[in-house]
């Protein structure tokens, strides 16, 4: 730990007797070898989308299924953000409880960019793909079946399951 927290904050001993250590100071407008290139983030065109589609990566509602799975989503993976999560689920459904919550944020990192591609099959089903990309590169993916509940202006999330 001594060694690490000598490296990030440049100092040149840490207690105990240990050697100085040296630094070295790169020239300007050099790159380090250790830097790691940017992942470019992925791409979630609105205008890709088939007719009865949509094709989204923001902020929902809780309009219609479509935009409240869409909230849900962009709560979780972009907004991190707990109350938001618990406002898109209907009350007493067990992706409610706030374990599963904290789980579903946490299987996604800071900085992971996605794409929903969703069509709502029947008044309480939209089925949708998840395509996904961490910040560390590589993309993932997940079909999905959304089960929402609640009259236009309050719907919320019933439940998800693999398609």
């Amino acid at each position: 730990m001594c060694a690490v927290t000598a490296l990030m904050l440049g100092l040149t001993a840490c207690g105990g007797g240990s050697p100085a250590a040296s630094v070295v100071t790169m020239p300007s407008g050099s790159t380090s070898a250790a830097a790691i290139p940017a992942i470019d983030p992925l791409r979630c065109d609105p205008t890709t989308a088939a007719p009865g589609e949509t094709v989204t990566n923001g902020k929902g509602s809780h309009e219609s299924g479509v935009a409240v799975v869409a909230d849900y989503n962009w709560a979780v993976i972009t907004g991190r953000d707990t109350a938001r999560v618990t406002d898109a689920v209907a009350t007493g459904a067990a992706m409610a409880s706030p374990s599963l919550i904290s789980q579903a944020i946490g299987g996604y990192p800071p900085g992971t960019t996605y794409c929903l591609r969703m069509r709502q099959t029947r008044p309480d089903t939209v089925l949708y793909t998840l395509t996904y990309q961490p910040p560390a590169g590589g993309t993932n993916e997940y079909r999905l079946r959304a089960t929402v509940t609640g009259p236009p202006g309050d719907v919320r999330i019933a439940g998800v399951v693999d398609q």
